[in-house]
């Protein structure tokens, strides 16, 4: 996994979830690896999470010039969802963009 991809997806993944936040009155007061997206510590129904997510897609595939669907098979059939947290969504990322 190059860090510098990793590092340009997390930043994606950071930015997606505060702006989507902010635009549903749900100001968080920081986003980093360990923010929660599933869970009772999200602040994220999942309803909003599919949104995210849906956002995330876009702006991945038009950075990475690529065409990346998060929610596949590949990702629901996992033992441990790759939508625990920034962090695990940024690797899981990466991972699909191999």
């Amino acid at each position: 996994m190059s860090i510098e991809n990793y590092e340009k997806c997390k930043i994606i993944v950071m930015e997606t979830i505060s702006n989507y936040s902010s635009e549903i009155g749900k100001n968080l007061e920081l986003v980093d690896e360990n923010t929660r997206l599933l869970g009772s510590a999200s602040c994220f129904d999942s309803s909003d999470l599919i949104q995210i997510i849906v956002e995330i897609e876009d702006k991945i595939n038009l950075k990475f010039n690529t065409e990346i669907t998060l929610t596949d098979e590949k990702a629901m059939s996992r033992s441990t969802s790759p939508f625990i947290n920034v962090g695990t969504l940024s690797k899981f990322i990466i991972e699909n963009l191999k």
